[in-house]
């Protein structure tokens, strides 16, 4: 998470020379809207450890899965509301990823207490799901008369959904497999969100672009028997779709 959070700062040092350079200029529109698809990176492990019970007497389960990372759309829009340049701003995006859950378990024997055997299972494609609400502040840099860059900060609201293994079913005599026991667990967290966004205008009216967005999100997570808080959200790049209305 540090060095992703490093690394949008970069970003947002790079753009401030040349806002430097044009802090005199007004950014002339109202406000925008912004729809952009793309890639978030920041995949990471979450661990669980839920209880497990079989034949009246106590296992144990440990799963390891990837979370997060994978495809991202986001729909933002912004107003403008003091001193030319300043606008607040609120977004929704959605990203999401498929990955196997990895599972070692001590199974009790149906007969003889306290003698613990070892099995291995998977359950394949476990959902990892985030929608997250954006808001922030926008300040914006118009560059030239086609090229604006909007910097922006502001908290985040993450709705979480993630498959989890919590059981196994066993048959006898072996111990096999027979099947996982999952469950969907829905989150909700806080988090934030560090951003640029880079719009070139392409028509005559300079109301319809292009653009390519560069941004952090990040908060953190405690599932259902996790062995730690879980990550979520990451470095996000994309492009996509701007309007600006006068």
């Amino acid at each position: 998470m540090r060095t992703i959070t490093v690394s949008v700062f970069a970003i947002v040092a790079s753009v401030m020379v040349p806002a430097s350079a044009v802090a005199q200029m007004t950014w002339t529109d109202k406000g925008y809207v912004s729809v952009s698809v793309g890639a978030q990176a920041g995949s990471h492990t979450l661990t669980t450890a839920p209880a497990f019970r079989l034949y009246d007497e106590d296992g144990s389960l440990t799963t390891s899965q990837k979370a997060g990372g994978g495809g991202f759309f986001d729909l933002s829009g912004g107003y403008k509301v003091w001193r030319n340049n300043l606008l607040v701003a609120v977004g929704v995006s959605h990203s999401g990823s498929s990955k196997d859950i990895a599972i070692t378990a001590q199974v009790p024997d149906p007969l003889e207490f306290d003698r613990l055997r070892s099995v291995n299972a998977s359950l394949p494609g476990a959902s990892h799901s985030e929608n997250a609400v954006h808001f922030s502040a926008v300040w914006m840099v118009p560059v030239t008369d086609k090229i604006d860059v909007g910097i922006s900060a502001g908290p985040s609201v993450f709705m979480l959904k993630q498959d989890l293994a919590t059981g196994l079913a066993i048959s006898e005599p072996g111990p096999t497999v027979t099947g996982v026991v999952s469950a969907k667990s829905k989150k909700t967290t806080g988090g934030i969100n560090l951003g640029v966004d880079v719009t070139y205008l392409l028509t005559k009216n300079k109301k319809i672009g292009a653009g390519v967005l560069a941004r952090y999100t990040g908060g953190s997570v405690k599932f259902p028997g996790a062995t730690k808080s879980l990550t979520v959200g990451g470095f996000q790049f994309g492009v996509g779709v701007r309007y600006r209305f006068r």
